[in-house]
């Protein structure tokens, strides 16, 4: 982090919006130097917020400044600006991104979006462009060569493949035979159709539709004339509900956006308009050239299974390295499983997975097929995962263990796992392993000493794990000071980050802990982190355990008040 240019870029920000008033500088308020123009350079990550004020103060010297500094663009907060402010913004793009260095565009806690304004932003971070031919634009003027225009590579012409989409929601996939860019799609039992086409439609209007050979539409391409320049490789929209229309709007763009290799779209409200995203999604796989190798979708709630989408997103997305998922619930009453054939998932190159459940019990039939099926795995995380029977959880962590063997980094986060000792310490074992995550998933709450020990052992003798984290298991007094163990001169432990945080240890315990660690010799361990422990049972002593342990490594601590803690949290000590 350079901190002289993490100052420019706040400067930059702060005058640009008026919050920072250079009059009051003289330094600053001179003819001869402007304080946008000197740190603009510095700008990385350009923020337009409300109303998008700010960007009619930007000057075509500072666009040009900034189409050479910015990589990032962050929309936060908007809100409907007229309609000279939105040619200066559609200006702003298409300098940012068309002529510029622009890579990733973000629109975040947007509650009630301007379609159009929405609709605009999408459509020039997808590269396209309409001519002003009042004021055309000096770069493009300047430019030795011609954009782009009508065509992605490899596709039948972009402006027709904008067709926005209207698929139609309540029809069976059976009487369902509409085409996309190079192809219609097929009526086979593994078709992505097979399950989005039973999801209950949507309550908003739907505009009168033609199919003309195979090919669903609504009405005329908006963006007929564009131009198509550079487009972003990142996309992020969070915390914005999309509608029918919006939904429509990004699908068109997806389906051609073949530069695109991360997507993330959060709590967008999607319901049953996934089925739209899944097709503008399978439909961009199938373009030749396409980038897409991330994929991030969280919300409320999914209103197909978790793990049925999880299967189509490999068999439709081939190239994806990294899936994510979140989920707090599952609403699929009149949603109906495809049948036979829905446990096989195809084999990927997944690198990295990771799972948060609805509250509703892990269909282990369903996940088991898809851990198999990724054997490139380098990172698994799974979350809020429950089961509906204790060997339901064994089987998967065999599974873990058998076949995702080239894994680095792997994590549990509030999962009862305590039932499951041996498959943990098998689990261990595991030669590649570099990281490893139990976040509150009660592993000591009701295991002997003996557990303990051998989980201690286990970690001794692989010596790849470098980060252990274990906040929230219970552990004790007694389980710190086995953890010691970890330090000993025999052991071939290299942990250099040790997590013990919300694990009800007090002060005499940690001291105890301290002691030991002081009769290990040079130590590998870096930080440590020891919040929300009961250390202000007894200050004195804790003190003096924190003082000592300093001296050692770099400790995570706070004043938590242990009154707050949990009755039954407590009572196991």
């Amino acid at each position: 982090m350079c901190w002289r240019k993490k100052f420019l870029e706040a400067f930059f920000h702060n005058v640009l919006r008026g919050i920072l008033d250079v009059s009051a500088d003289r330094r600053l308020h001179d003819r001869r130097f402007s304080p946008l123009d000197h740190s603009a350079r510095h700008v990385s990550e350009l923020t337009i917020c409300n109303k998008q004020q700010e960007v009619t103060e930007l000057t075509p010297a500072l666009l040009q400044s900034l189409a050479q500094s910015v990589e990032a663009l962050k929309f936060l907060h908007l809100r409907s600006s007229d309609s000279d402010t939105q040619k200066c913004l559609r200006l702003l793009l298409h300098h940012l991104i068309h002529h510029g260095h622009v890579n990733k565009v973000s629109v975040l806690s947007w509650p009630c979006p301007d379609n159009q304004l929405l609709d605009l932003i999408l459509t020039m971070s997808a590269g396209y462009w309409q001519p002003d031919t009042d004021s055309p634009c000096s770069s493009c003027l300047l430019a030795d060569s011609p954009p782009i225009s009508g065509e992605r590579s490899g596709g039948p012409g972009a402006l027709l493949s904008l067709q926005p989409l209207n698929i139609s929601q309540n029809v069976p996939a059976s009487s369902t035979s509409c085409g996309g860019p190079g192809g219609g799609h097929s009526s086979e039992p593994n078709d992505l159709y097979d399950f989005i086409f039973s999801v209950s439609a949507v309550g908003d209007s739907t505009p009168e539709t033609s199919c003309v050979e195979g090919v669903t539409s609504v009405g005329a391409s908006p963006l007929s004339g564009a131009m198509l320049f550079r487009s972003v490789r990142a996309l992020n929209l969070h915390n914005i509900p999309l509608t029918l229309p919006s939904c429509r709007s990004l699908c068109r763009l997806l389906r051609s956006w073949t530069s695109l290799e991360r997507l993330t779209m959060a709590y967008n409200d999607l319901g049953a308009n996934i089925a739209l995203v899944l097709e503008a999604l399978s439909a961009l796989s199938r373009s030749p050239g396409c980038c897409l190798s991330v994929f991030s979708l969280s919300d409320i709630t999914t209103y197909v299974p978790m793990l049925e989408l999880v299967h189509t997103l490999l068999r439709n997305l081939p190239n994806l390295q990294l899936l994510s998922l979140s989920y707090d619930l599952e609403s699929h009453s009149e949603w109906e499983s495809p049948g036979a054939g829905a446990a096989q998932c195809a084999d990927n190159g997944l690198q990295q997975l990771e799972l948060r459940f609805p509250h509703d019990p892990v269909l282990v039939e369903h996940l088991v097929p898809v851990l198999k099926a990724s054997s490139s795995l380098v990172e698994l995380s799974l979350d809020n995962a429950t089961f509906s029977d204790q060997d339901d959880l064994r089987r998967v962590l065999r599974v873990i263990a058998d076949c995702n063997v080239l894994l680095r980094r792997l994590g549990f986060h509030d999962m009862k796992m305590s039932d499951a000792p041996s498959e943990i310490l098998h689990l261990l074992g595991l030669s590649r392993l570099e990281e490893i995550k139990f976040s509150f998933c009660r592993l000591f709450e009701t295991s002997s000493a003996d557990f303990v020990a051998e989980f201690v052992a286990a970690v001794r003798r692989n010596p790849s794990v470098r980060i252990l984290t274990l906040n929230g298991n219970r552990l004790g007094n007694d389980g710190l000071c086995a953890l010691a163990e970890l330090y000993s001169p025999d052991s071939l432990s290299g942990i250099i980050y040790l997590d013990v945080s919300s694990n009800c240890i007090k002060p005499d315990g940690l001291l105890r802990f301290t002691k030991k660690l002081e009769g290990c010799g040079k130590l590998t361990l870096r930080q440590l982190d020891i919040s929300q422990n009961l250390l202000d049972r007894d200050p004195v002593l804790a003190r003096e355990a924190l003082q000592a342990l300093e001296g050692v490594c770099r400790v995570v601590r706070d004043n938590w008040d242990s009154s707050q803690a949990f009755t039954d949290h407590v009572g196991v000590m």
